[in-house]
């Protein structure tokens, strides 16, 4: 009767819903390319943070650079990520998703590659600036992108599993730094990341513009295209009418995500991305040297690196499985307190055995909290500004990075015990549910 209602016959043709339509839509060869591709476009921000870690000893020594230098260097990429964010996401909402997509990869691979010509500190740091402002265009895209294309009841799992690419990310660019660092040197593997602008002609020819783009531009010979993937069955007509369930605003409604309940769920959300961002950058790039004063050795540290990586593997799936199941507020509430007490942990864990399985439940909880945030902003806005505020919460969230080293760095100096550094650095996870706890779902129709 549902279906009935949203093709119905008028003077002008038939109203398709294509909202709808996709929604109830099933898995198909269509969508999987969609989740691929933009799954390998998320992979870019994984590399991007791992890989300027793998090879800044080796830059330093080159470059002959003193800490001070490498901190900036560190954090004008995540600097340049909170401006991007913002901008993308407000464009991707009033040019369409795909080609701020394709932009940013290509900003983020030229830029990086020039990385590997820099002839010094200052050409270096605009370069790492304008690729960071061009990956943080990536992530909230690519997520809402698969949000969008996924059917309703595979939204989570799915959008979540995509997230795992900066997991992978953090992988390769330490398989990379192991292969290639001690024989090619740190500017053959920056100027060989030039090889992911592959994705560019891939994602030109498989990736689908925003279905609220298409609307609004009138593109009725591209939706019935993408229609007939989605959904094979559907038989098309000539005089087809393509709605949505909402309807596409004629300009970005920027500021409607900063009024009435908007406001309280962006700025909630986007303090606990702030958080979950924060532990997990200033956990990995202080761990190693954390236990090291604990009397572990140094690839012990660098193991705990790996083992809270890798535990996104599991965490991820469970928690989009999950969140389809009982909620993301429910998986909210089991992931931050483990998150707390497992961080805790590490720092009075008897032998480095423990330690290292605090290790992993801290990367399960905090990563798998993580990969399913955005979903959950995806599910919280309407779709004609869904992707702008994916990219403020995401901006809001780049804060993290930049602060959260800095602060550790400080209670090191400083010289506090290893135990209270890391209290320290798993108290956001209670902030993060607090503020997740005060999202309010609304109904779609007050959306």
């Amino acid at each position: 009767m549902a279906s009935q209602l949203r093709d119905t016959s008028v003077s002008a043709g038939r109203r398709v819903d294509v909202t709808h339509l996709i929604d109830n839509s099933a898995f198909n060869s269509f969508t999987l390319s969609v989740a691929v591709i933009c799954f390998l476009a998320i992979v870019f921000d994984g590399l991007d943070v791992s890989l300027f870690g793998t090879v800044l000893p080796a830059l330093m020594a080159d470059m002959r650079m003193g800490p001070a230098e490498a901190g900036i260097l560190a954090s004008i990429g995540h600097v340049g990520a909170v401006g991007g964010a913002i901008v993308f996401g407000v464009a991707a909402d009033a040019i369409g998703r795909k080609r701020m997509l394709l932009i940013g990869v290509t900003l983020f691979t030229t830029f990086t590659a020039a990385c590997g010509l820099a002839q010094g500190f200052v050409d270096f740091a605009i370069y790492r600036f304008i690729a960071g402002f061009g990956l943080a265009g990536i992530v909230p895209i690519a997520v809402a992108l698969v949000f969008e294309y996924t059917p309703g009841k595979r939204k989570a799992v799915v959008s979540s599993a995509c997230y795992m690419g900066i997991t992978v990310g953090v992988l390769l660019s330490a398989l990379l730094a192991i292969a290639f660092l001690p024989s090619h040197g740190w500017r053959a593997i920056l100027l060989g990341t030039f090889v992911c602008i592959l994705l560019v002609p891939a994602a030109m020819l498989w990736l689908p513009e925003s279905m609220p783009t298409l609307v609004k531009r009138g593109k009725h010979d591209t939706i019935r295209g993408i229609l007939a993937k989605v959904d094979p069955g559907h038989a098309a007509r000539a005089d087809d009418d393509y709605v949505l369930t909402e309807a596409p605003a004629a300009k970005v409604p920027l500021r409607r995500m900063f009024q009435g309940e908007h406001l309280r769920n962006t700025l909630c959300l986007g303090i606990a991305m702030l958080c979950l961002m924060m532990i997990a950058v200033t956990l990995t790039t202080w761990v190693a040297q954390l236990m090291v004063l604990r009397g572990f050795t140094l690839t012990t540290g660098i193991t705990f690196i790996l083992v809270f990586s890798l535990s996104n593997f599991i965490a991820t799936p469970l928690a989009g499985w999950m969140s389809d199941r009982m909620g993301y507020k429910r998986v909210f509430a089991i992931y931050m307190p483990l998150l707390f007490v497992s961080i805790s942990l590490i720092g009075v864990a008897p032998d480095a055995t423990a330690a290292l399985a605090c290790m992993f439940f801290a990367g399960f909880a905090c990563m798998g909290a993580t990969c399913v945030l955005l979903p959950y902003a995806g599910s919280l806005y309407p779709m004609s500004f869904r992707s702008s505020a994916m990219g403020v919460i995401y901006a809001i969230g780049r804060v993290g990075p930049i602060v959260g080293p800095a602060v550790a760095g400080g209670m090191l100096a400083a010289k506090l015990g290893v135990g209270v550094i890391l209290v320290c650095v798993a108290a956001p996870s209670i902030v993060a549910l607090v503020a997740f706890l005060l999202v309010k779902e609304l109904p779609a129709r007050q959306r």
